[in-house]
């Protein structure tokens, strides 16, 4: 029981060593928000993978990053919809495909990241803020 006791830490430390640490909602911080999908009918939720590299846990909702700027990789969320619009080689994983933007984040705004899917060509598709507060 011991061995598996300490295989388990051995397994798990590095990645909890290697987690991004976020900011806290009472810390300055710039709150980004996924879960909305927009006011667009093109417009579709995105979920963070990674900030500067970092893989980061899946969040429902929203992050709050401490001012300054990042990398973030973002997955869009795609319905059928806009699955519809897509070559049969663009929509194979098409939920999987990852984009990595730099993004600046100043204290007290709240941005409203979506994945923008009002181009003709699918692979114009990309990540924006639709809006900031």
């Amino acid at each position: 029981m011991k061995k598996i006791v300490i295989a388990v830490i051995a397994l798990t430390l590095p990645f909890s060593l290697l987690a991004f640490n976020f900011a806290k909602p009472s810390e300055p911080s710039g709150k980004l928000i996924f879960s909305e999908p927009g006011p667009h009918m093109s417009f579709y939720p995105v979920q963070l993978t990674a900030v500067n590299g970092q893989n980061v846990p899946t969040r429902a909702h929203a992050v709050w990053l401490k001012p300054g700027e990042y990398e973030l990789t973002l997955a869009p969320q795609l319905d059928g919809h806009a699955k519809k619009h897509m070559s049969l080689k663009e929509r194979r994983n098409a939920d999987q495909q990852l984009e990595v933007i730099s993004f600046k984040v100043v204290e007290g705004k709240s941005y409203y990241l979506t994945y923008d899917a009002r181009a003709e060509d699918s692979l114009d598709w990309k990540p924006i803020a639709y809006r900031i507060e």
